[in-house]
């Protein structure tokens, strides 16, 4: 049974366990040590049964409070924590408070708690009460997320590297500001260029540990950065300040967009389509921003195209493209055009020839095509099976689609399909469909005037060349037209 007895120096009432008798304690009111004195059980009077198993009636009396001890000598002066009193004796500092909340989430905290219950936050009794008040310092480990004081540059749970708590300054110049986001290659930062009258930029971090990964994913930054600069022409394309190497890390440095990615924005207004208009005016910003990376040689593939990474500025109207850490040029040679690249898609919007590692520049269109598809309709694509859809609604004579609107959602189903060659062959043709408002299906001939079927490789009347020249043929080295499936010179099947 546990014993209650009261401090001898300050009277108050406290609980002990049973076997306390002997040993030394320190009041937890008024912290003075006292040494427990032996407590004698209660005498327990004689029961007394009736006939017929009558009840026992136990009496008891009260035991004798312990007689106080004499408080224990003062520890030596190296050992005092409190430091001497005005009239010469000395105190000993109390044991340091365990917050009564958790200084991350807020929520309570039980008595003695070395972690939060809802957080994770871990309670050092150590630590400071101005690093308790600091942002926490959340782990972003997805496997992890515990809430970590803000000085702290490591999980304490998982080891991994935190971000830069606010008020780091990097590399003499850049203040941060917040952390923003974290993804798969390291962390971003809203950051204010103190050498540039503290300019707001946006600091995309990489952190990695193992060398030769670390190499790998420096060239991604490094194109980045070239393919950015490549396009600091086009308005809807951020600007790109500067790329900083340091040890196995790397920076770069970037324009501060404000505002929010497409998708959050139809997530918080539940899932919204936006205005037609709006959808088709952003779909031509964006075909010259592909039309100039697949111009390049060799051309240039963005690969991850959504509306995650289409960010609407605070206007409300204009947007910027973000994200082009996973593009990529497709190779010179014919053995760098042939070997399969890194696999990076986001299903819904990437094409078939894209998940199994061979992207080409009309990837970027069927991507195009599911992002505006998304926008206009609320609802996420499903790859070429939402082609098969809107084809079976656009041969519906009770379709729901406006028929204002069937030039636009068949331009979508073109550009999703399957096949490669049956979808527009550049982002040149698709911006002019958009300007046009009207699917264009029939061209004539320059030489002979023959009307020919769109995207038809050569005239079916005089055989004029009626589309842009493809890659040598992989076999025999000869070049053929765009929408051509077999090469007219070796009829090697072409990719």
């Amino acid at each position: 049974m546990p014993l209650v007895i009261r401090c001898p120096h300050c009277q108050r009432p406290m609980q002990l366990a049973d076997n306390s008798a002997g040993k030394q304690f320190r009041c937890p009111s008024c912290h003075n040590p006292f040494m427990v004195g032996s407590v004698q059980p209660a005498p327990v009077a004689a029961a007394t049964g009736g006939a017929g198993g009558a009840s026992a009636t136990v009496a008891t009396r009260p035991a004798a409070p312990p007689a106080p001890s004499p408080p224990l000598p003062p520890p030596p002066l190296g050992e005092r924590k409190g430091g001497a009193a005005v009239d010469g004796s000395s105190k000993i500092a109390p044991p340091p408070a365990t917050p009564s909340e958790c200084p991350a989430c807020k929520a309570p905290l039980l008595p003695g708690a070395i972690a939060c219950m809802d957080c994770g936050y871990m309670i050092q009794p150590e630590t400071t009460a101005a690093e308790m008040e600091g942002t926490p310092n959340l782990c972003p480990n997805p496997a992890c997320g515990v809430a970590n004081p803000s000085s702290e540059r490591n999980c304490q749970r998982c080891g991994t590297i935190l971000p830069y708590p606010a008020g780091t300054l990097l590399h003499n110049r850049y203040k941060i500001e917040r952390h923003l986001a974290t993804g798969g290659f390291g962390a971003v930062y809203l950051a204010s260029d103190t050498k540039a009258g503290n300019r707001f930029v946006a600091i995309k971090e990489m952190i990695c540990a193992d060398p030769q990964e670390f190499a790998i994913r420096l060239n991604f930054f490094r194109r980045e950065a070239e393919i950015l600069r490549s396009l600091e022409s086009l308005p809807i394309v951020p600007r790109v300040y500067d790329l900083i190497e340091q040890g196995q890390s790397a920076h770069l440095i970037l324009e501060f967009i404000r505002g929010q990615d497409l998708l959050k924005l139809m997530e918080n207004n539940q899932n919204k389509p936006f205005p037609l208009e709006q959808v088709i005016d952003w779909g031509k910003s964006i075909c010259d921003v592909l039309q100039h990376m697949h111009s390049q040689v060799p051309p240039i593939v963005h690969r991850d195209l959504k509306p995650d990474n289409i960010m609407l500025l605070d206007d409300h109207c204009s947007i910027k493209m973000i994200d082009f850490g996973t593009a990529r040029d497709l190779g010179r040679t014919v053995k760098e055009k042939m070997a399969a690249k890194t696999r990076v898609y986001t299903e819904g919007y990437a094409p078939p020839e894209q998940i199994v590692g061979k992207p080409e520049p009309r990837s970027d269109l069927f991507a195009l095509a599911g992002t505006m598809y998304h926008l206009a309709t609320g609802r996420a694509p499903e790859g070429y099976y939402t082609a098969r859809e809107l084809e079976a609604q656009l041969s519906d004579p009770h379709s729901p689609i406006p028929a204002e609107q069937r030039w636009f959602f068949e331009l979508i189903k073109i550009n999703l399909s399957e096949d490669v060659n049956e979808r527009y062959f550049s982002a040149r043709e698709v911006k002019a469909d958009l300007q046009r408002r009207r699917v264009t299906k029939e061209i004539s001939c320059p030489k002979c005037r023959q009307v020919n079927k769109v995207r038809e490789p050569y005239c079916c009347k005089c055989a004029e060349p009626l589309t842009d020249p493809t890659p040598p043929c992989y076999h025999c080295g000869k070049m053929n037209r765009m929408g051509s499936r077999c090469c007219i010179h070796c009829g090697n099947r072409l990719r």
